[in-house]
């Protein structure tokens, strides 16, 4: 097995492979063993004939994931995108209309942590990242805050918590408020507390990739009972939870989930602990096996801060001189032929995406951008491999440092 998939080689995971016919874990979780108790809560739903208001299976995941959590107050939305702007509103006490203020949001995450802030009315400056997490680097975050910042949104990028304790001591030194883009990071936890617990509020996704699913959903969750009264008033199109009254009338929206969507959260999020053990037995494996290959920077272990790790995408960094000169590109094309899923993540920074570029050129009052050496090297030299490939045992994550030998044998012919 020397000569590429590319060329006309075997691949190292191919049709003929007798481990899992070649296949890796499917994602969702879709087996037939999980049917019968979907169908039944499906069943119960329908024939309830209560699939929306007044959302009493919506109600209860979202009490079972704030116990998960360690919070007191949660929210089913209809997307990580909706839940990240109704944190916005709600912890600024806003409606959303006229500008708002600047949101401090790393460069290295996907657009819709800085286009939520446009949205609610904000503007975004962008800031660098740790070299090793990806997360919002705490070391150059204070020169960052400038007379109009109100916010600051840390991002748990791949499923990696951001260093918290350093992020609130810095916010509240002067002042600002911090919400927890948590969209990636089910599961995880910093020095012992679930990422979602910290900071003014934490919003996450429940995307058909992410690692707890029900297709398309999110989820705000807080520790203030005003910013839940709030949200849930800007979610429901005004209306304030039960026995509650607002300050005044809020103008809301309807940002409502599908019960549904509750029942398949509802059910999964039984496993979630499970997998997130197999995730991160997977991510040391191929951490340990990846060391060995010049010119591969496998994802960094685990820290005593980052007492568990989301791992929604597990990213090494590539480096072309150890490979022939050849580029990232052709690197990903290769392993790809050899049956290796993978991705190069965020090729560029959110600050040049064509969102932001288009935002510039028709409101450049509400783009800013700080240096972002440490982002734009990520954005250059990461291959991501996916969540679900971790869910495989270790006979099947081997293929992965195999396949990534081969192709360095064959870059240097």
């Amino acid at each position: 097995m020397t000569e590429l998939a590319l060329d006309g080689g075997a691949p190292v995971r191919g049709a003929r492979r007798t481990r899992r016919g070649g296949e890796w874990p499917r994602w969702p979780d879709v087996s037939e063993e999980n049917w019968p108790q979907q169908r039944e809560s499906f069943g119960e739903v329908y024939l309830s004939g209560t699939e929306g208001l007044p959302r009493p299976r919506g109600e209860r995941f979202a009490k079972a994931y704030c116990a998960y959590l360690g919070t007191p107050h949660g929210l089913l939305t209809t997307s990580g995108s909706s839940a990240l702007k109704l944190a916005f509103a709600a912890v600024t006490e806003t409606d959303g209309l006229g500008y708002n203020g600047e949101v401090l949001v790393p460069n290295y995450t996907f657009i819709a942590s800085a286009h939520t802030a446009w949205e609610m009315g904000f503007s975004v400056r962008f800031v660098d990242v740790d070299p090793e997490t990806g997360c919002m680097d705490p070391d150059g975050l204070e020169s960052a805050i400038g007379p109009k910042t109100r916010v600051v949104l840390p991002v748990d990028i791949l499923g990696c918590p951001a260093d918290m304790d350093r992020i609130l001591a810095v916010a509240r030194k002067h002042n600002l408020k911090v919400i927890d883009d948590a969209c990636q990071a089910h599961g995880a936890s910093y020095k012992g507390k679930k990422v979602g617990s910290m900071g003014d509020a934490a919003c996450f996704s429940f995307q058909s990739t992410k690692n707890l699913t029900c297709g398309d959903g999110g989820f705000l969750t807080t520790n203030s009972a005003d910013v839940y009264n709030r949200a849930h008033a800007l979610h429901d199109v005004g209306r304030t939870p039960e026995n509650v009254t607002p300050a005044e009338p809020l103008a809301g929206y309807n940002y409502r989930a599908s019960e549904y969507l509750a029942v398949l959260l509802e059910n999964r999020l039984k496993a979630l602990d499970a997998q997130c053990e197999l995730r991160n037995r997977g991510a040391r494996y191929l951490t340990r096996e990846l060391k060995g290959i010049t010119g591969i920077r496998p994802a960094q272990p685990l820290t005593d801060a980052v007492s568990n790790h989301a791992w929604h995408l597990y990213s090494m960094r590539y480096t072309p001189s150890a490979f022939g000169n050849r580029s990232r590109d052709e690197f990903i094309n290769a392993l790809r032929a050899e049956g290796i899923p993978c991705s190069p993540g965020y090729t560029d920074l959110q600050s040049r995406h064509p969102v932001t570029e288009a935002v510039k050129r028709r409101h450049p009052e509400l783009v800013a951008e700080e240096p972002c050496p440490h982002a734009e090297a990520l954005c250059a030299e990461s291959v991501w491999l996916y969540q679900w490939m971790l869910l495989a045992d270790e006979e099947d994550l081997a293929d992965v440092p195999e396949a990534i030998r081969k192709i360095q044998k064959a870059f240097h012919a």
